[in-house]
């Protein structure tokens, strides 16, 4: 995974996770009375989400020494080309 598909599946996941933690809360407090499927659902959407930004957590922690060292490299490689 690049550093650039991280940030965008983290942009991605984590509002996922505030909205569907609002769902599931306002599926508490709903006036209409309570609808446990539509709290369950919901329930289950914030436990996914929860999940998928752990995950994110675990490959940042795992991938970035190999990030850094693109990085080094791609310095590397601008240095070299303005010297030309």
């Amino acid at each position: 995974m690049s550093r650039g598909s991280w940030k965008f599946r983290t942009w991605a996941a984590g509002p996922m996770v505030v909205i569907s933690a609002l769902l599931a809360l306002n599926q508490l407090g709903s006036s209409h009375g309570w609808d446990p499927v539509s709290f369950w659902l919901y329930t289950a959407l914030f436990i996914i989400s929860v999940i998928q930004v752990l995950y994110l957590l675990r490959v940042r922690r795992n991938d970035a020494p190999f990030w850094d060292e693109d990085e080094a490299r791609r310095d590397d490689w601008d240095r070299r080309g303005r010297r030309l």
